[in-house]
């Protein structure tokens, strides 16, 4: 006679690649919002069962928070990698180097801005932990960078930082958002690493620059 199988906790799998699956995770949450992404779709694309991702996580919103909470670090540590090379430099130049490679950083994981746009526009819980964990940490960087007594540039113009972060952030992301009408209309895939490199030149000669000539 068949034994009946035992109910209880899955056993966790030790070969289970954490950082793969919430890659996986953030890419569904991107393409499809939070409502819309289904853990079990995750779990069958990560190649493990849905009641082990439970397990693990405890719910969708948790298995979210991680998600972002792991492209986030990815930001965070592309900024501490490059700090040590500009020590010596203050105001508009620092600004100038963090864009470009929060532009980099963009073109290679524009799963970030599809997070940041799906809940903008939600004011879900959801929004709040991502502005306290996620956003508010980059605005720091642009408020610290921005500061009067550090630049001249945007302190005689008047720029707010709420302004000139948000102007920063929209024109680094809006060429990838719409990378299939770029394509399609002129050709260009805004994805290979010849057009990000030339977008982030682009953005910083628009932005910065005509701060300069202003």
């Amino acid at each position: 006679m068949e034994k009946k199988k035992k109910r209880g906790r899955p056993v966790a799998n030790k070969q289970i690649n954490m950082t793969l699956l919430l890659d996986i995770a953030i890419k569904e949450f991107a393409d499809n919002g939070y409502e819309g992404a289904k853990q079990k779709i995750i779990a069958q694309k990560a190649g493990i069962a849905n009641s082990l991702m439970n397990y693990h996580f405890k719910g969708k919103e948790n298995l979210w928070k991680q998600a972002v909470t792991q492209l986030g670090t990815k930001l965070d540590q592309r900024f501490l990698e490059i700090q040590g090379f500009f020590k010596d430099l203050q105001g508009v130049e620092v600004l100038k180097i963090y864009t470009r490679q929060f532009i980099y950083f963009c073109g290679e994981h524009p799963e970030f801005y599809k997070i940041v746009f799906h809940e903008m526009c939600t004011k879900t819980e959801r929004a709040d932990w991502l502005i306290d964990n996620i956003l508010t940490p980059i605005n720091q960087l642009f408020k610290k960078n921005a500061d009067p007594t550090t630049t001249q540039h945007l302190a005689v113009n008047g720029i707010p930082v709420a302004n000139i972060s948000s102007i920063i952030m929209g024109a680094a992301n809006t060429f990838f958002i719409h990378s299939y009408q770029v394509e399609k209309m002129h050709g260009v895939n805004p994805f290979t690493e010849m057009e990000i490199k030339k977008h982030a030149e682009i953005v910083i000669e628009l932005i910065f620059n005509s701060l300069k000539a202003r």
